[in-house]
């Protein structure tokens, strides 16, 4: 119950995937594609056998969460990264892309300083890992040391500069310092939200359990 519908909705993506960027690609690189898509399934089994669900709320929780992380993947380019490592010389581009600043900004808050505030390119980022500021408290509802705000904001840190690095990589999208803050600051409004609406709950049912 908990796989079933990333394994659905992630075979139908990479159905499309593979028919765009793979086809005509050679064997090496189908392996390439093959390896990532393996990684992801690999991780998604480990953390569902690794962690028990007693009711099915928990279920729905963890089995949107896996949702949650392939549409990431899927957004930031994760599926191209074996195939564009094993191009030739692929750290040389990425170094040129570096040194001509091309789609890439390591200066903070130079982006933000070019859009408005309530620009697409502003919330989009936003927005993003906002689901992990409110899933990391709800997968850790038994480790409350592992679900508070300096946990949310140190993993979605770590996964923002994670992703900046992936499309670094790939060359997909652009690289931004200002995106990992950006992303950091929508996680850690998630957790805020989560509180809140946690609080609302138990104020309003003081004798029933939250998540």
């Amino acid at each position: 119950m908990v796989i079933t519908p990333v394994i659905v909705i992630s075979l139908f993506y990479l159905r499309i995937i593979y028919n765009e960027q793979y086809t005509h690609s050679t064997s090496k690189r189908v392996l390439a594609f093959m390896v990532s898509v393996l990684l992801l399934y690999s991780w998604i089994l480990f953390i569902t056998i690794r962690k028990r669900q007693d009711n099915f709320l928990q279920v729905l929780i963890q089995s949107s969460f896996f949702v949650y992380v392939f549409a990431v993947l899927q957004l930031t380019g994760y599926f191209i990264l074996f195939r564009e490592i094993s191009s030739v010389d692929w750290w040389g581009k990425m170094n040129h892309r570096i040194e001509m600043h091309d789609h890439v900004n390591f200066r903070i808050f130079d982006t933000m300083n070019r859009y408005e505030v309530f620009s697409k390119q502003m919330i989009g980022n936003a927005i993003m890992l906002l689901p992990l500021g409110i899933f990391i408290p709800l997968l850790n509802r038994k480790r409350r040391k592992f679900s508070g705000l300096f946990i949310v904001l140190l993993v979605s840190l770590v996964v923002s500069v994670g992703i900046e690095v992936l499309q670094l990589a790939t060359n997909y999208r652009s690289t931004d310092v200002d995106d990992v803050i950006l992303n950091t600051l929508g996680a850690c409004a998630g957790f805020l939200i989560y509180q809140l609406i946690k609080s609302l709950m138990s104020a309003e049912n003081p004798g029933n359990r939250t998540y």
